[in-house]
């Protein structure tokens, strides 16, 4: 009996210490790491969501810019950090699954490193071509690429990019062959410019140039139309077959964070995504908000990784 009752007595103060640690949470600032440059689509969905989260903790949240490597260096950064909810990661695909997938010797694995905590938002690829391309439909873009094999090209950020992979993965699905353009920041000027073919792209990048005639989009992967540019058909209205692309973005934290510190931010986060201006500020992007449990944004990253993992060995594409 005593056994018991000291048994009993230990498990009452984790418990209260638990609830204590979910009271005071958090003691000091928050940083998030966003592993791209100031001024992106990232950056301007993360310092928007940081101001108010801000407010309903309490406590200074400061978003950090690391860039490079797909994302990735700031994805390590957290990965290493004190698993104690002040140090968080703004992820998206690129960081969390298609990077450390194409890397010979990644420097984390993004399904064990991490917490997850929520899916932020996500949307779909577009295909877009230059506005003097012959072509104003994806079947007749199709039937010019088939034209000059491997002659026309396609742009994305970086070997191995997201961008790149997805693409890939389109052109195959398609039965097309194009050159890789690694593009680097300026893949809309150079698209602009005439000086390449095609290349995806998320939202909002192209609808300012495409509602003014400076490029054309021609597919949207998914299965529904976007609001922000809703003359653009799915690839399965123009009679061709999906890809299972899309982007997402989402909070994440190091491994081992304490589950209170999980529920408290995943609660807040939704809370916040729920509120008018942040819908309106997303939906004029075209872009959709999710929310979810941690466990279903956990789910996903994992089910995520093992697609692109497949995919980057299957066709030999390696990050170095």
């Amino acid at each position: 009996m005593p056994i018991v009752r000291t048994f009993t007595l230990a498990l009452a103060v984790l418990s209260c210490a638990a609830s204590a640690a979910a009271q005071t949470y958090p003691t000091q600032t928050i940083t998030i790491f966003n592993g791209f440059a100031a001024g992106g689509n990232t950056d301007t969905a993360l310092r928007q969501i940081a101001v108010r989260l801000a407010e309903r903790l309490g406590q200074a949240v400061v978003v950090v810019n690391r860039p490079g490597a797909s994302g990735t260096i700031a994805a390590g950064t957290v990965a290493r950090a004190v698993p104690d909810g002040h140090t968080l990661l703004f992820g998206v695909a690129a960081n969390l699954a298609v990077a450390p997938a194409a890397m010979k010797l990644p420097p984390y694995d993004p399904v064990q490193a991490f917490t997850p905590i929520i899916e932020v938002a996500s949307g779909p690829y577009l295909w877009m071509v230059r506005a003097d391309l012959p072509a104003k439909t994806m079947p007749e873009f199709v039937a010019w690429a088939k034209g000059k094999p491997g002659q026309g090209n396609y742009a994305s950020p970086g070997v191995a990019s997201a961008h790149h992979l997805a693409s890939e993965m389109l052109l195959q699905t398609l039965g097309v062959e194009m050159v890789h353009i690694p593009g680097g920041r300026n893949l809309y000027l150079s698209l602009l410019a005439g000086d390449i073919d095609a290349m995806f792209d998320t939202l909002p990048g192209p609808i300012v140039h495409a509602r003014a005639g400076k490029l054309r989009v021609l597919a949207v992967t998914g299965t529904q139309r976007l609001t922000a540019l809703p003359e653009v058909r799915t690839l399965t209205e123009q009679g061709l077959p999906d890809v299972p692309a899309r982007f997402w973005w989402g909070l994440v934290g190091p491994a081992g964070l304490p589950p209170a510190t999980v529920t408290r931010l995943n609660t807040e986060v939704a809370a916040i995504l729920a509120e008018a201006p942040v819908q309106a500020t997303f939906a004029s992007w075209g872009i959709q908000t999710s929310g979810g449990s941690a466990d279903s944004f956990g789910a996903w990253i994992a089910q995520e990784s093992t697609r692109w993992r497949e995919f980057a060995a299957r066709n030999k594409i390696e990050q170095r």
